[in-house]
């Protein structure tokens, strides 16, 4: 299945951080989740789990997890390139090990 011209995206990050850098990524996060709006998007839920919410994890445990929504992929496309947004990019790269993205959309 795909996404159709219409269809709301959604975007599921779990956001690994590097040791010590959470100050940083909550800095950087500080700055761009209120861009969003700007885009048709909001952030739906901000999760941030502890060890015991995992019943069977089988790699490393995120920090935070994120669900997004945007009015459709333009929007998204659109926030990635926001030049504020990029402008703080620096904060990102300092303290983001990795991010699994996953798309999907309403069934």
């Amino acid at each position: 299945m795909y996404l159709m011209d219409n269809q709301k995206l959604y975007l599921t990050l779990l956001l690994f951080i590097k040791e010590g850098e959470e100050a940083n990524f909550q800095a950087y996060e500080a700055q761009v989740l209120p861009l969003l709006s700007q885009y048709n998007g909001q952030l739906v839920y901000r999760v941030r789990p502890t060890a015991d919410n995992f019943i069977q994890p089988a790699e490393e445990l995120p920090y935070e997890i994120h669900l997004v929504s945007f009015d459709s992929r333009q929007d998204f496309d659109n926030y990635k390139q926001d030049e504020e947004r990029k402008k703080h990019a620096p904060l990102f790269q300092q303290s983001i090990q990795k991010v699994l993205l996953i798309e999907g959309f309403a069934l």
